[in-house]
């Protein structure tokens, strides 16, 4: 059995992330969101045409891009986008299942952006490490928590005990290739 070529790995976790707030997201223009759709590795549908998008914007359909874009955005931009328009319309059930359901990563970020309006910057560097740590835990960062299979992610003890060991080891003992060689 052969195994299967790198690409297919590639396109079954894609890597690239590149909105990385909701703030990011609101700045960006149809022009941005149409360029960040086309760099994504795991988009591969069409996009709307001009007319489209400004047909759905003026008649309060909401943006036809946005509905292509963020399924495929960091989920904890995602779900910040369904809580405040959730909120705007008024569904207050819907904001309290999306809050409840917040993962790990997203209270993380959240409480590195609170410390930074607080001036506490070794705080927030603090959550925005563990943030950090816990997106290289995920498979892929763009789905909801709990949508695939958990045994694709890596294990936040393992991955804590991992790099403390490493950080025990002294790597001075291990030499280099070129010990013995004269």
């Amino acid at each position: 059995m052969q195994d299967p070529p790198v690409s297919a790995s590639k396109d079954l976790f894609p890597s690239d992330n590149p909105i990385q707030s909701l703030s990011q997201y609101d700045n960006m223009s149809n022009e941005d969101k149409a360029r960040v759709l086309m760099a994504l590795s795991n988009f591969d549908g069409k996009l709307p045409r001009p007319r489209t998008v400004r047909q759905s914007q003026r008649m309060g359909a909401g943006n036809a891009l946005d509905a292509l874009l963020l399924p495929l955005v960091d989920e904890s931009v995602r779900r910040q986008y369904q809580i405040r328009d959730a909120t705007q319309k008024g569904d207050m059930d819907l904001v309290r299942t999306l809050t409840e359901e917040k993962s790990q990563r997203q209270i993380a970020k959240e409480k590195a952006e609170q410390a930074r309006e607080k001036q506490a910057d070794d705080v927030a560097d603090w959550w925005e490490a563990e943030a950090e740590f816990l997106e290289a835990l995920r498979a892929d960062a763009t789905q909801d928590e709990g949508s695939y299979s958990r045994f694709l992610d890596r294990d936040d003890w393992y991955e804590r005990s991992r790099q403390q060991q490493a950080k025990r080891v002294n790597k001075k003992q291990f030499g280099n290739l070129l010990d013995g060689v004269e």
